[in-house]
């Protein structure tokens, strides 16, 4: 079976429209995820202002667990053999 110009055609835009509605579903994502980060930040500010110099980036970072804010315990013996460990 053989597919004219005009199908082809019909073929790509579907394509581009699929392809371009994704892409600006996760821009929209995206911007939601950062402006709830943001408000998340404004409604519960860090007791101790370990986190008030982070940038946007870095709070996506510490949401997606890759950025640790503040200092870590390592008085007990637990926490420096898991760090020795790491």
């Amino acid at each position: 079976m053989r597919l004219k110009k005009t199908e082809w055609m019909l073929i790509a835009v579907m394509g581009g429209s699929i392809a371009g509605f994704g892409n600006w579903l996760q821009s929209e994502m995206n911007r939601a995820a950062i402006a709830r980060s943001q408000r998340n930040t404004e409604d519960a500010p860090d007791s101790h202002a370990f986190c008030s110099g982070m940038s946007t980036r870095e709070s996506q970072m510490m949401d997606k667990g890759a950025l640790w804010c503040g200092s870590i315990d390592v008085s007990t013996p637990a926490h420096a053999d898991s760090l020795s460990k790491g």
